[in-house]
């Protein structure tokens, strides 16, 4: 316990009173050796540690700042920091404590650690990323969506025998069998999306592309902009996501030899 002295005593006053706790300190240990200043630093013997530490934890001590470059056990009676310079010197009975400034500032922003055992940083969270407005998580096309081959059909004026084919020798890509027939491909918007823009490449670069909104639980389509199969960036209506609606394209081919290779939409995020 920590006292201070107060007024001088009289025979009705007490000459000491308890310390008032200033909440500033987390006093993890104390010291156990003798640190000169500007000496370098790679470990620190202290007397047993009150809890479990974990490698990236920063600590204070005497005015030095450490990072724990490895997991200290509860009782532990040496921690191993990256190697440090000190600035002040540090001595036995000093107290090892949680630094204030780091502790600030991960408590209301958490940049560095781990949360439930995935690595944190500035702008990562284990697998997912946010930078410049844009959010990422590994194995998710965050700002587009790909047209597959397989996302096509033909239009109704199709035959059993004239189906969509994919010709998959040295001139690849998806082709009618009959020159009447146009591509149809059906495309989702992804939940907190915006459709901006189409993007379809084809061996014939002239063919019309037109691309509309439509609702799994309504008959009907919108026209939201046209181009052609050169592979630019045809900017549609801006179509935000909702519980019902998709893209649909049209690519309106006209020889058995137009091959689409593919496309892309365009996203941004709500």
């Amino acid at each position: 316990m920590r006292y201070k002295a107060i007024n001088p005593p009289t025979e009705t006053t007490q000459i000491f009173e308890d310390k008032k706790f200033d909440g500033q300190k987390v006093e993890l240990t104390t010291l156990n050796e003798i640190v000169e200043a500007v000496k370098t630093v790679t470990s620190l013997t202290v007397l047993k540690t009150a809890f479990d530490m974990k490698s990236g934890d920063r600590i204070n001590v005497g005015g030095n700042n450490f990072v724990l470059d490895a997991d200290a056990a509860a009782a532990s009676t040496s921690l191993s920091v990256t190697s440090a310079t000190t600035t002040h010197d540090m001595n036995i009975m000093d107290v090892v404590e949680i630094d204030q400034t780091n502790l600030l500032v991960q408590y209301q922003r958490k940049t560095e650690g781990t949360i439930a055992g995935m690595p944190v940083t500035d702008t990562d969270l284990g697998p997912i990323n946010y930078e410049s407005g844009v959010y990422y998580i590994t194995g998710v096309d965050p700002t587009y969506v790909k047209i597959l081959p397989r996302d096509f059909m033909v239009n109704e004026d199709s035959t059993p025998a004239a189906a969509l084919e994919f010709k998959d020798a040295s001139n690849t890509g998806l082709q009618v069998g009959d020159a009447d027939h146009e591509m149809i491909a059906t495309v989702n918007i992804p939940f907190g999306t915006t459709a901006t823009e189409v993007s379809i490449w084809g061996s014939v670069t002239t063919k019309v592309v037109e691309v509309y909104e439509m609702d799994v639980n309504a008959n009907g389509k919108t026209s939201l902009g046209s181009g052609t199969t050169n592979g630019d960036e045809i900017v549609i209506t801006e179509t935000v996501a909702t519980t019902t609606n998709f893209l649909m394209i049209i690519v309106k081919v006209t020889a058995t030899s137009n091959r689409i290779y593919g496309g892309k939409v365009t996203l941004t995020q709500n």
